[in-house]
C-alpha cells in the first residue's frame, strides 16, 4: 500500500523533469533545492547539461533505474513526462505544476489523462498542483521552499497539507522556533495517492513522532477513517480543517478542486477516529511541537510554576477550558515546596515564587523538579516572565529536565514564554535543549489540551466494531408502505409503538378503543413528511367524538390520505437516525428529538457500525445530556436501551445497502426502556422527491 510513498520520501536516484539553468524558473529552483540530496539527480531538459551535469531530453533515455521523477515542466508537457515515466518504470512522480482540475473542466480532463497514464505504468503520483515533498532527515527538498526544516534523529513532526503556504511556513517555524520535522507532504489536487495511504505510511515511519493534517478535503473518507483509527492508537494525529464556512468552501473549490463531505459528519468521524482537532494551523503545530519535543503526558493534571500570580490564574482558567486540571497539591508536597519558597510564596498550585528575582535561577529548576517527581501532576508548565527568561534560569531548567530523563522520569515540561523579544535567544536555547516554549498562556493551554487529548487516544483498540447480522430486505419490500416498513424494523430488532392505520373515521374510532385513550392521530400521506407543519398531528384525544373529529380533519388534508392511530405515550424525546454519507458511508445520529430537533441542533454523529460504549459516549456528549439522569425529580431514562437502539440503526444501515436513510423521531425514553413512535425510511433506489421523503409513521396495528 505504501511502496510508492517510500519511493517519494526515500529515493536513491531522482530525475528532475524541466530542469533549467535559467534563474527565476521553477526548474532552476528545484535543481538548487535538490543539491543536498545524497543520491544522484539526473536533469531532464532541452539543454545539453545543467551546471555541468549531463541532461537528457527524455526520461526514457536515462540509463539505469529512476526511483522518483520530480516534474516542474509546464502543464502541457506533464502528460508526456508521465508516459515516459511509466515506460521507464519509475516508481513515483511528484508533479508541482499547476493547470489541472483546480482551473476547471479542461484542466480536469488533462488531470484524468495524467492519472490514467500513471496508473497504467505503475507510477504513484503526488499532486499535481502541489508545493512538493521534503524528507528532512535524508535530506530531500523536492519542493519550491527555499529550504527544508531540520530533522532530528529522535524523530519529529510530519505535516500533510494541501496548502503550499504551510509547506513554506514550516520552514520558517523550523528556523524561528527550533521545531524538528520529519516529513512534509503537500498533496495538492490529491489526484492519485489517497489520504489513507499517506496516513498509513506515516504511521509506520519511525522518523514520524506526530502527524499533522491540514485538510481541505478527504479522499476515500471511509478508508481514511479506518487508517486514522489505527494510526491514532500508536502516535498522535492532529488536524486543522479549512473550508468550513460558505466562503471557505468556495475558496477550497477554486484552490484544489476539493469536494468536502458534510462538515458535521466529517468532524464527528475525525473525533471518533481519535484525530484531535485544532482551531487553526498554528494551534495544530503548537500542539505538535509539545508532543514531538517531550514525552507523551500520562494524564491531565498540571503543575504550574510562576513568578506572577495573575498569569498563573489565567493559565489555570485556560487549562480548565481545555479539560485539564490544576489540582491543589497534597499537604506533604506543599510542605516540601514551602521549604524552597520565600515565606510569602504559595505552594498550593499554581506554585507562585513571587517576583524574587535574585532566586529565579535556583527556584525555577528546583520547583519544576519537585513537581515532576512528586507523582501528583502529569505535566509541569513553568511561566517564564521577564527575568524568568534569563540565561541562568534557562540553563538550570535544561539541566533539570535532562536529569529527569536520565532518571527515567517522563513528565513533560512545557515553557510558557512571556518574556520580552530581546530574550528570544534564551527561548531558543531552551528549545534547542528539548524544552518547547509557547508564547502566552492562551497558546500554551490550547496546545497542552490538544496534547492531552492525543494521549487519551493512544493504546486504545483501533478496530472497527463488527456489525450484527441484519435481516435481508426482500426484493419486493416497499419501504414507503407503512405495514411493510414496520414489519421490517421489527425483524431488525427495532420495536416501535403499537399503531393502526385507517382509511375512515369509523376505523379510527375502533382503533382508538382497542389501543386505549388518550389517543394520538397523525395524517399519513407521501407528500406530508413533516405533519406538524400542516396541522397533521392531533394529541390528547380522550373520547370517540374527539377521535372522529380529528380523523375527519386529517383525512381531508390530502386526497388519498390515511390516518394513523396510537395511544399517547410520554417520555424524554430523542431522535435516532442514520444516513448513507457519500464519503464516510453509513452514519448514525442521535439528538434531542421532537419537532424542535432542527432548531436545537443538539445532535451527535458517528460512522457506523458503533458499539454500545461509543453510543453511550455520544449520548453523554449532547448538550442536553442531563436529561438522561433525570431533572427536577424526573426518573433517569434507560440510556443503555437508547444506546442499543443506536447500535441497531447503525447495523441496519451497514447491512442493508438498499436503505439510504432512517429517521426515528421522536423516540420516547423512560426508565423502563425506549420506543420510537414515529419513523421514516428512505429507500436508496427511490427516484422521485415524493418517494424519497415518504413518511413511515403508518405501520399496521400492533401490540
Amino acid at each position: 500500500m505504501t511502496d510508492g510513498l517510500d519511493a517519494v520520501f526515500n529515493p536513491r536516484r531522482i530525475a528532475l523533469v524541466g530542469a533549467s539553468d535559467r534563474a527565476g524558473t521553477m526548474g532552476r529552483l528545484l535543481w538548487d533545492n535538490l543539491r543536498d540530496f545524497p543520491g544522484e539527480v539526473v536533469p531532464i531538459s532541452r539543454s545539453a547539461s545543467i551546471d555541468g551535469t549531463r541532461a537528457y531530453a527524455d526520461l526514457t533515455e536515462v540509463p539505469g533505474d529512476i526511483d522518483l521523477a520530480v516534474i516542474g515542466a509546464p502543464a502541457d508537457r506533464v502528460l508526456g513526462a508521465i508516459r515516459a515515466a511509466a515506460e521507464k518504470r519509475v516508481r513515483a512522480a511528484v508533479v508541482l505544476t499547476a493547470g489541472f482540475a483546480e482551473i476547471g473542466a479542461d484542466g480536469a480532463r488533462l488531470q484524468e489523462e495524467v492519472v490514467a497514464a500513471a496508473r497504467a505504468g505503475g507510477v504513484r503520483l503526488v499532486g499535481p498542483n502541489c508545493f512538493g515533498v521534503q524528507n528532512c532527515d535524508l535530506p530531500l527538498n523536492a519542493s519550491i521552499a527555499p529550504g527544508a526544516p531540520a530533522g532530528d534523529e529522535r524523530g519529529g513532526i510530519s505535516l500533510v497539507t494541501q496548502s503550499g503556504s504551510y509547506g513554506m511556513a514550516v520552514h520558517a517555524l523550523g528556523l524561528d522556533e527550533a521545531m524538528r520535522f520529519a516529513k512534509v507532504y503537500a498533496a495538492g489536487n490529491k489526484a492519485e495517492i489517497s489520504d489513507a495511504e499517506t496516513l498509513a505510511y506515516l504511521r509506520d515511519d519511525p522518523a514520524t513522532r506526530v502527524v499533522c493534517l491540514l485538510l481541505e478535503s478527504i479522499t476515500d473518507p471511509r478508508e481514511f477513517f479506518a487508517q486514522a483509527r489505527r494510526t491514532t492508537a500508536v502516535k498522535p494525529v492532529i488536524a486543522a480543517v479549512t473550508g468550513r464556512s460558505a466562503a471557505g468552501k468556495r475558496a477550497a473549490l477554486s484552490h484544489t478542486a476539493a469536494m468536502a463531505s458534510d462538515t458535521a459528519i466529517r468532524d464527528a468521524a475525525l473525533e471518533q477516529a481519535g484525530v484531535v482537532r485544532a482551531s487553526s494551523g498554528l494551534a495544530m503545530l503548537d500542539a505538535a511541537k509539545l508532543l514531538a519535543a517531550q514525552p507523551i503526558p500520562a494524564g491531565g493534571r498540571v503543575g504550574i510554576v510562576t513568578n506572577s500570580g495573575g498569569l498563573g490564574v489565567e493559565l489555570t482558567d485556560l487549562l480548565d477550558v481545555e479539560g485539564l486540571e490544576v489540582p491543589e497539591l497534597s499537604p506533604a508536597l506543599q510542605a516540601d515546596l514551602r521549604r524552597l519558597l520565600p515565606s510569602y510564596g504559595s505552594p498550593r498550585n499554581p506554585v507562585d515564587m513571587t517576583p524574587i528575582w535574585s532566586r529565579y535561577a535556583e527556584l525555577y529548576p528546583a520547583l519544576v523538579d519537585v513537581l515532576a517527581r512528586s507523582g501528583e501532576v502529569d505535566i509541569v508548565i513553568p511561566i517564564l516572565l521577564a527575568r524568568g527568561g534569563s540565561p541562568e534560569v534557562v540553563e538550570g531548567l535544561a539541566a533539570t529536565v535532562a536529569a529527569m530523563r536520565a532518571d527515567g522520569n517522563d513528565v513533560p515540561v512545557y515553557g510558557c514564554w512571556v518574556a520580552e523579544r530581546s530574550r528570544q535567544p534564551q527561548a531558543d536555547a531552551l528549545q534547542e535543549a528539548g524544552v518547547p516554549c509557547l508564547p502566552w498562556p492562551e497558546r500554551t493551554a490550547a496546545a497542552a489540551g490538544a496534547a492531552h487529548r492525543c494521549a487519551s487516544a493512544l493504546g486504545r483498540d483501533p478496530s472497527i466494531p463488527a456489525a450484527r447480522e441484519t435481516p435481508v430486505l426482500p426484493p419486493d419490500t416497499d419501504l414507503t408502505d407503512p405495514v411493510q416498513a414496520r414489519e421490517y424494523l421489527a425483524s431488525a430488532g427495532i420495536d416501535t409503538a403499537p399503531v393502526a392505520v385507517c382509511t375512515d373515521a369509523d376505523g379510527a374510532v375502533a382503533a382508538a378503543r382497542r389501543l386505549g385513550y388518550p389517543a394520538v392521530l397523525k395524517v399519513v400521506h407521501p407528500a406530508l413528511s413533516h405533519k406538524s407543519d400542516v396541522g397533521g398531528v392531533r394529541v390528547g384525544l380522550s373520547d370517540p367524538a374527539a377521535v372522529r373529529q380529528a380523523a375527519d380533519y386529517l383525512l381531508a388534508l390530502r386526497s388519498g390520505a390515511r390516518v394513523l392511530v396510537q395511544r399517547q405515550a410520554s417520555g424524554v424525546e430523542f431522535v435516532v437516525g442514520g444516513l448513507r454519507d457519500p464519503g464516510f458511508g453509513p452514519v448514525v445520529m442521535v439528538g434531542l428529538g421532537g419537532t424542535t430537533v432542527e432548531v436545537l441542533g443538539d445532535v451527535q454523529f458517528a460512522v457506523a457500525p458503533v458499539d454500545a460504549g461509543h453510543a453511550e459516549a455520544m449520548l453523554r456528549s449532547l448538550r442536553g445530556a442531563a436529561l438522561l439522569d433525570g431533572v427536577r425529580g424526573a426518573e433517569p431514562v434507560n440510556a443503555a436501551a437508547l444506546a442499543d437502539l443506536m447500535v441497531a440503526v447503525g447495523d441496519l444501515l451497514v447491512g442493508v445497502p438498499e436503505i439510504a436513510e432512517i429517521d426515528l423521531n421522536p423516540v420516547l425514553a423512560t426508565a423502563a426502556g425506549v420506543r420510537p413512535v414515529d419513523w421514516r425510511i428512505v429507500h436508496r433506489d427511490d427516484s422521485t422527491p415524493g418517494e424519497q421523503k415518504a413518511d413511515q409513521n403508518c405501520p399496521d396495528e400492533g401490540k
